[in-house]
């Protein structure tokens, strides 16, 4: 986790003005490694969020306000799940997640989970976007029930090389 000095640094060699990103994230997964540059496996809570530019130490204050007293979970992905252009895993308490969102699209109202493309948010933990690799949705069924701990919601924030964590808020 960065230091506030270090989140200011970072954000001002970014300002490019692209979307950041709110996340849970599930590092240590028995699942194979995002590809360089990627985001660490999670599921989404907001995105896109707050530019670039715009995230800073107040947001940040803020984002620990809101998501620091929400307690900590256990989740299980136990099924492997497509969308027309993704495979993913579908994790429970689902709720959980729409709770998390729901909490930042409060705050946040002008930034509506993908955009509002979707009517219903569906919680996921992205393995594969476009052409799925042979046998993915094989190998990841062979290591269900997967169970994790969600124990922060993370600020990502693009980089030219990728994705990078700005802020992590524990949850309680």
């Amino acid at each position: 986790m960065l230091s506030r000095a270090g989140l200011r640094r970072r954000l001002r060699r970014l300002g490019d003005g692209s979307a950041t990103a709110l996340v849970v994230p599930f590092r240590g997964l028995p699942l194979d490694e995002p590809a360089p540059g990627a985001p660490p496996r999670h599921v989404t809570v907001l995105f896109p969020f707050v530019g670039v530019r715009r995230a800073d130490e107040r947001l940040a204050a803020r984002l620990r306000e809101i998501f620091a007293p929400v307690p900590a979970f256990d989740v299980e992905f136990a099924s492997v799940r497509r969308f027309p252009d993704a495979l993913y895993l579908a994790p429970e308490p689902a709720d959980r997640f729409r709770a998390l969102t729901a909490l930042a699209v409060a705050e946040w109202p002008d930034h509506p989970p993908y955009e509002g493309r979707f009517a219903e948010v569906v919680p996921h933990l992205t393995l594969a976007e476009g052409a799925e690799p042979a046998g993915l949705a094989e190998r990841a069924e062979a290591l269900l029930p997967l169970t994790a701990r969600a124990a922060a919601v993370e600020l990502l924030v693009p980089t030219r090389s990728g994705w990078a964590t700005a802020l992590s808020v524990p949850l309680a």
